[in-house]
C-alpha cells in the first residue's frame, strides 16, 4: 500500500511539470525591440486613446 502511494505521487507530480514543459518556442513570445522603442510605442498608444476618449466625451457633452 505503501509504495502505491509514493508511486501515484511521483506519477501526479510529473503530471504536474508535463503541463508547464513548454510545447513550443519562447522566443516568439518574448518582446521585440528595445525597451525604449517599446515605452515610447505605449505612451504613443496612450496619448492615441487619451485622444479618442477626450474627442468621445466632447461629443457626448455636445448632446447633452
Amino acid at each position: 500500500m505503501k509504495f502505491r502511494i509514493k508511486t501515484s505521487r511521483r506519477v501526479r507530480a510529473a503530471g504536474s511539470i508535463m503541463e508547464i514543459w513548454p510545447t513550443g518556442n519562447y522566443i516568439e513570445h518574448m518582446p521585440k525591440g528595445t525597451a525604449q522603442h517599446r515605452i515610447g510605442q505605449h505612451f504613443h498608444n496612450v496619448g492615441n486613446r487619451l485622444g479618442q476618449s477626450l474627442t468621445a466625451y466632447e461629443q457626448l457633452k455636445h448632446e447633452g
